[in-house]
């Protein structure tokens, strides 16, 4: 509809050439002026008496006959031309303007149909059927209001249209309703008291718990009748109850709409975010690979193996260039859930894709399966002599990752022609088995496999509009390859996984380390003395038949295999053991190379001794040794030994005998 242009009369005369007066009484009396009809329109409201009435004219509904007579009034219809409807002398507040506007442009398509004729009926009709947004919301207007102000329009202009002003203003109509206004016998004062704490009541329910606007209105409703027998109403309860009840009217008049964004904010994240936070509109990344998004999604695919739940999660990315996604599936059966060690499995395969390699930034959901990797995500990018950066997306808030969530939300429509499929719940009644549980997917998780992996290629066939223009990611994807020369920069496999890994520390023992109850080997380990302690870097991605090796005597370090095991008899295992044993005695060779066999250590630790004892002049050594190295004695020697001993003994005898008798005959 086009915006009516409302000119003063005297700006009409200057640009004919014309008496002021002349159009004055054109307009007052509503004559032809100068053989044309002119759309003359009233401007102010505030004298009632004809003949001090402000006229305009209306040039958006002027004939091109008249502004061809007249061609400087053209300058006007310009889109910088100002809205005069409203004269500087009035006195009608905004709001009563802005419904003015409001009625005209509504009623615009019937003001140029003749009175009282069918096709006025008809343009009134075709009006009233659809929805308008009058005074701040969508509603259908009657086609007896319709009329109504297009009479006052034709009878009065543009004031016709201008609500009628309040009597006293400044001052609110309706407090409550029209009939607790009426009939409540309280003061004016407590009235004014009592619809505020009703108001601020209501207000307090919808933001602390987010109950729903009917709920509210029923509850103050009974808050309203008991706060007004609180203070001293007479009226019987049932009458009370009859006037206390609110409607929307006063839910809109109180804001209840707007306190409810307290309790979405504070109970339901996801709804502020989606529904009530302004968002930004980014463009697409100028450089193939420059940002890489990923993020771990859930699949609506009912999946059971062997009678046992299986769940379906995906772990995607995409090229914020041209959005084109790679998804690597896992299945979860009960208790398990995506690791790091999955992720970086997952980001090896694009990682090593010709047309992926390595990102310059990854901007990464904020969960835990992300966090213990960005340190190797570093490591991977300065691998690729590139500035590197990594942003996680704020927790809860999908729309902070959008890109990847709309590749979601077209992802799964497509999961839609899969068996299995329950669109979020198990018994989704818009599926095969209406009202009863769903089907699950039961042709196999390396079918299901190739199953996603074809929804995606499906995906990146497709066109899209908006910032694809029309294109299909793999179409965008090939154009900004032309466009920038992009070649991918793709590690090596034992690169990736010497970035990608986690640290432990092991024992050697025997020339070898110990993990994941094997026994690792290479021939650098042959170096290491046995108890040393080594780093041993494992790869992320599941790599079972390679590990990192690193210690400062072994340089750069050294990559480790799993050592086989052999049967009895294998004669594999006894050339096995040789070579390792002629592993370590070449070690022992080089090592015998750098040292003098003439050293010996006791010579140099006699050559050490100062003294043999504290303060001791002599003999050279205070210890003696026992020598128990004589040969034991024969039988004859035996023999002569025994008979030497009776003979002392017999001597012994006599002489003590002796002694006794000499001291007998002494005493006698």
């Amino acid at each position: 509809m086009t915006t009516p242009v409302i000119i003063p009369l005297r700006a009409v005369a200057d640009a004919s050439q014309r008496s002021l007066r002349g159009l004055q009484k054109a307009a007052k009396n509503g004559h032809r002026w100068s053989g044309f009809d002119l759309p003359f329109v009233q401007m102010n409201d505030t004298q009632r008496d004809s003949s001090r009435r402000r006229w305009a004219l209306d040039l958006s509904r002027a004939s091109s006959e008249f502004l061809d007579a007249f061609p400087a009034l053209r300058s006007h219809l310009a889109p910088n031309n100002v809205d005069v409807s409203r004269d500087r002398s009035s006195k009608v507040e905004p709001w009563r303007l802005r419904v003015q506007s409001e009625r005209f442009d509504i009623i615009r398509p019937a003001i140029d149909t003749p009175p009282r004729s069918a096709e006025r009926a008809a343009a009134l009709k075709l009006i009233a059927s659809k929805p308008i947004n009058y005074r701040g919301k969508p509603q259908k207007l009657t086609v007896k209001a319709l009329r109504g102000w297009l009479q006052a329009y034709e009878q009065e202009g543009l004031i016709g249209l201008t609500p009628k002003a309040n009597g006293q203003p400044g001052k609110v109509r309706v407090l409550v309703s029209r009939a607790w206004d009426h009939e409540i016998d309280l003061p004016d004062d407590v009235r004014v008291e009592v619809a505020k704490k009703v108001a601020a009541d209501a207000r307090s329910m919808m933001a602390n718990d987010g109950v729903s606007q009917r709920e509210v209105l029923r509850l103050s409703g009974q808050r309203l009748a008991r706060h007004c027998a609180e203070h001293g109403s007479k009226l019987p309860s049932s009458k009370l109850k009859q006037i206390c009840r609110l409607n929307a009217k006063w839910a809109d008049r109180a804001g209840l709409k707007q306190y409810a964004l307290v309790a979405t904010h504070d109970k339901d994240h996801k709804a502020f975010q989606d529904a009530e936070v302004a968002r930004i509109r980014r463009d697409l990344h100028s450089t193939p690979m420059g940002l890489l998004i990923g993020d771990v999604h859930y699949a609506d695919i009912l999946v059971e193996e062997e009678a046992e739940p299986v769940r379906v999660r995906l772990i995607a990315w995409l090229d914020a260039s041209s959005l084109f996604a790679w998804v690597t599936p896992v299945f979860l059966s009960k208790g398990k859930g995506i690791r790091q060690e999955d992720v970086a499995a997952s980001l090896a395969q694009v990682a090593m894709c010709p047309h992926g390699g390595i990102p310059q930034e990854f901007y990464l959901d904020n969960g835990s399966e992300y966090g213990q990797i960005m340190p190797s995500m570093g490591r991977l990018a300065v691998l690729a002599d590139r500035e590197f950066k990594v942003t996680l997306a704020r927790p809860y808030s999908p729309t902070s990752k959008g890109e990847i969530e709309g590749f979601f939300g077209i992802l799964e429509p497509i999961f839609k022609g899969l068996p299995g499929w329950i669109g979020g719940d198990r018994t989704n009644k818009k599926t095969a088995n209406k009202g009863k549980v769903v089907e699950p997917y039961k042709r196999g998780l390396d079918h299901l496999a190739q199953d996603i992996l074809a929804a995606v290629a499906i995906y990146n066939d497709r066109p899209q509009t908006g910032r694809l223009n029309g294109l299909s990611p793999i179409e965008m994807l090939e154009r900004r390859i032309d466009e920038t020369g992009f070649v991918a920069r793709v590690p090596s496999e034992r690169a990736f996984d010497l970035m990608f890994s986690k640290s432990e520390t092991r024992k050697i023992r025997q020339s070898m380390i110990e993990y994941d109850h094997r026994q690792w080997y290479c021939r650098d380990l042959a170096k290491l003395p046995a108890g040393t302690r080594v780093e041993i870097l494992i790869p992320l991605r599941g790599v079972s038949d390679l590990l990192f090796v690193r210690h400062r005597d072994l340089g750069d370090g050294c990559w480790v295999q799993p050592e086989q095991i052999y049967q009895h008899g294998d004669r594999d295992g006894a050339r096995r053991q040789s070579e390792l044993e002629r592993h370590k005695k070449d070690v022992v060779r080089a090592l015998r190379q750098q040292i003098d066999p003439t050293i010996s250590t006791f010579e140099f630790q006699k050559q050490a001794i100062e003294r043999i004892a504290p303060n001791a002049p002599s003999p050279e050594f205070w210890t003696q040794a026992i020598d128990k190295t004589a040969v034991p004695p024969g039988p004859a020697e035996i023999e002569a030994d025994e008979d030497q001993k009776r003979r002392a003994e017999i001597e012994d005898f006599l002489r003590h005998y002796r002694a006794g008798e000499e001291r007998r005959a002494g005493e006698t």
